[in-house]
């Protein structure tokens, strides 16, 4: 795994949106490193996914609260992204309840990883005429 890098397309030109994006990464290279450590922590990874998860539903609330006020057209659709893919993390953090291994918390990395990348530049950059300059 590597850690993942802030960049350009990744903007949705919006900067409320831009930095919670940023601490969403964040969270995932916490994640990342403590992967990466010699030795596995279950409970360094247990506090890091419960910051992670909590703050995706906070973001996804602000968003979703953006994307009301701007009448975007898509929101029924982004919204219903926003709360499978919440869906499919509190599965996986289940899974490394239940039994907190290192590839329970990789697999919970690599989904969540792919999914936070993929839906920002496939699903949140379809926001940006919609919402730049809406909140600062």
């Amino acid at each position: 795994m590597s850690a993942i890098a802030w960049r350009r397309q990744l903007s949705v030109g919006q900067p409320a949106i831009d930095d919670d994006h940023k601490h969403l990464i964040a969270y995932l290279n916490e994640l990342d490193a403590a992967l990466a450590a010699p030795q596995f922590q279950p409970v360094r990874v247990a506090k890091i996914l419960v910051k992670l998860l909590e703050y995706t539903k906070e973001h996804f609330a602000r968003e979703e609260h953006m994307m009301q006020v701007v009448r975007y057209p898509k929101f029924e659709e982004h919204a219903k992204r926003h709360r499978d893919a919440v869906r499919a993390v509190s599965e996986l953090s289940h899974d490394f309840s239940l039994e907190p291994t290192h590839e329970n918390a990789a697999k919970l990395y690599k989904f969540t990883a792919d999914w936070l990348v993929r839906h920002i530049i496939m699903e949140d950059t379809q926001l940006t005429p919609y919402v730049r300059g809406v909140w600062t």
